[in-house]
């Protein structure tokens, strides 16, 4: 199958475009670069442009003879979003309509959308299943619930969208986020900040998340959104403490006043990752930091 992957030179894109790769598809990969590079030796099997999502006419090149896209491309950090705006609103919103515009013109039958827990805002309990009430807290929530409200709108019906609401993801090659973070901080012997301190969320592998799209793009159109995450609430605390241990660090833990658009608790109801998916959540996705980590 040929699949384009936008965003694909990305900490999550470069993982599934090797394995999308090793499993015999043909991939391209559109990037603009502005948090992944090519160089990536995850990326040297699949073919590579230079470009825009929110440019029309380097869609059509990048999707023409694609069967499946799957949209990574986004403004994915919560607090760039804040000091950000026009530049999320334009990737995340006009971005995502320029995509899909391009994928029907353009004759593809499936586009698998990146999209987040974010969407859920504060939830009322825990865990959060996908028929919760969409109330994005922040203005990152907000454009990925409004691509979602897009992507179920579309005038074009032979153009089949799926959607992956995905939690915290965590894996080697990611940076700027909470645990790579922490983890330069750990080695070097930095403290450990954490904003409010009573945070619990739900931290999910690459691995995991890679699989998801996967599977979804060899299987064909979902019928409703699916939540990828662990299902496992893990307080922000306690992870600080696991990265401690794990680098074998003597940095300290320094808990600051809380950033107002951050979500302070989050957890995924699993079931349809498990029944529509066929996929287990991990029992330890912490653990796996770990792993990464004492990679040579």
């Amino acid at each position: 199958m040929r699949i384009v992957v936008t965003g694909g030179a990305g900490f999550i894109g470069h993982h599934l475009v090797a394995a999308l790769c090793q499993r015999g598809h043909e991939v391209t990969v559109l990037d603009n670069l502005r948090r992944g590079s090519f160089k990536c030796v995850e990326l040297a099997a699949a073919q590579t442009i230079n470009g825009d999502v929110r440019e029309a006419t380097t869609c059509a090149r990048a999707f023409e003879g694609a069967q499946c896209v799957i949209h990574l491309a986004a403004q994915s950090n919560v607090m760039g979003s804040q000091t950000d705006p026009d530049y999320t609103f334009e990737t995340n919103v006009t971005g995502t309509w320029t995509v899909a515009a391009a994928a029907a013109r353009a004759g593809v039958n499936h586009l698998i959308f990146a999209s987040s827990r974010e969407v859920y805002g504060q939830p009322a309990s825990l865990p959060v299943a996908e028929d919760a009430q969409i109330s994005p807290f922040n203005l990152y929530g907000a454009s990925k619930a409004a691509g979602e409200a897009l992507l179920r709108t579309l005038p074009w019906p032979t153009l089949r969208v799926s959607i992956l609401r995905l939690a915290n993801v965590i894996g080697p090659g990611d940076h700027g986020r909470v645990v790579p973070l922490w983890l330069a901080a750990a080695g070097s012997g930095q403290p450990l900040v954490v904003y409010g301190g009573s945070q619990v969320l739900d931290f999910v592998p690459v691995e995991t998340t890679v699989e998801a799209f996967v599977r979804v793009a060899e299987t064909g159109p979902l019928t409703e959104p699916v939540n990828i995450g662990s299902g496992i609430p893990v307080a922000l605390t306690e992870l600080a403490q696991r990265i401690i241990a794990i680098t074998k660090s003597d940095s300290l833990i320094d808990i600051r006043p809380s950033r107002g658009p951050e979500i302070t608790r989050y957890c995924a109801d699993t079931s349809r990752m498990n029944t529509i998916l066929g996929m287990s959540a991990s029992s330890d996705p912490v653990g796996t930091i770990a792993d990464w980590w004492n990679r040579p």
